[in-house]
């Protein structure tokens, strides 16, 4: 291809590209009019670049109020990458910058038939023994990034999860019952933080949060975890805010359009 071709097409694909954004960000739909302005385009450039993304399905055209949308092919090759996106890729950054933080140990858990299933995991600095390991199941009424998830279920899909929990008491604080942890879920809805007060492993806490999807629908969690004696309230306090940040940035990346 000579130079100028590939400048050409260099052009015409920034220009196309800033049409498809200005008939996405728009407050309104827009007319034929309003792009040409918008983009300082000429008419016969403008009305190229439209028909093509109308063909393409990027760009939507109302016949009757001859106004420009968001076409639903958008949708399509929205879902196709978000679908190809593996999330333990999209969190690693996050996992990285907890771990070199906190020095406590970071997992990423997805929930599986109302288990979690441990994807990745990065070990404390420090000496510290866990029950979990990449590729495990635990449960998820006992533990910090299960209960992140299932609190944001369906009520459908929550009354499921629940009715395949074993509710069996591990420690003192575990919650053995539905009513207990339903009423767990209600808090953690509300402040969009999951803990495990050492209701899996005595002597053990976390603080979790959960990943939604582009659907807004959750689909994993990040913890923080560390033993109770080497970890303040302050400490503490500041770990639940930053594993919230931590999966609200995923979050983003999945599509989602609301955090926890």
């Amino acid at each position: 291809m000579a130079e100028n071709d590939a400048k050409s097409g260099g052009s015409s694909l920034s220009k196309a590209l800033m049409v498809l954004k200005e008939v996405c960000c728009a407050q309104d739909p827009m007319r034929f009019a309003d792009l040409v302005e918008r983009s300082e385009l000429p008419k016969a450039t403008a009305h190229r670049i439209l028909n093509t993304l109308v063909d393409e399905g990027l760009v939507r055209l109302e016949d009757h109020s001859q106004l420009y949308h968001p076409g639903y092919g958008l949708l399509e090759l929205a879902h196709k990458a978000w679908s190809s996106m593996d999330i333990r890729d999209l969190a690693a950054d996050q996992m990285k910058a907890l771990w070199q933080e906190t020095g406590e140990t970071i997992h990423l858990a997805v929930l599986d038939r109302g288990e979690v299933i441990y994807i990745d995991k990065m070990e404390s600095q420090k000496s510290l023994r866990l029950f979990s390991a990449v590729g495990k199941k635990g449960p998820a009424y006992c533990t910090g990034v299960g209960k992140a998830m299932i609190a944001y279920l369906a009520e459908e899909e929550l009354a499921d999860a629940i009715s395949k929990q074993s509710f069996i008491k591990h420690t003192e604080t575990t919650l053995d019952t539905e009513e207990k942890l339903r009423n767990e879920l209600e808090k953690i809805r509300q402040t969009g933080v999951s803990l495990d007060m050492q209701e899996h492993e005595e002597g053990i806490q976390c603080a979790a949060s959960v990943i939604f999807n582009y659907r807004n629908e959750p689909i994993a969690a990040l913890s923080i975890t560390a033993p109770v004696f080497r970890v303040d309230d302050e400490r503490f306090e500041l770990f639940q805010k930053r594993i919230k940040e931590a999966c609200q940035e995923v979050s983003k990346r999945m599509g989602a359009m609301a955090s926890a």
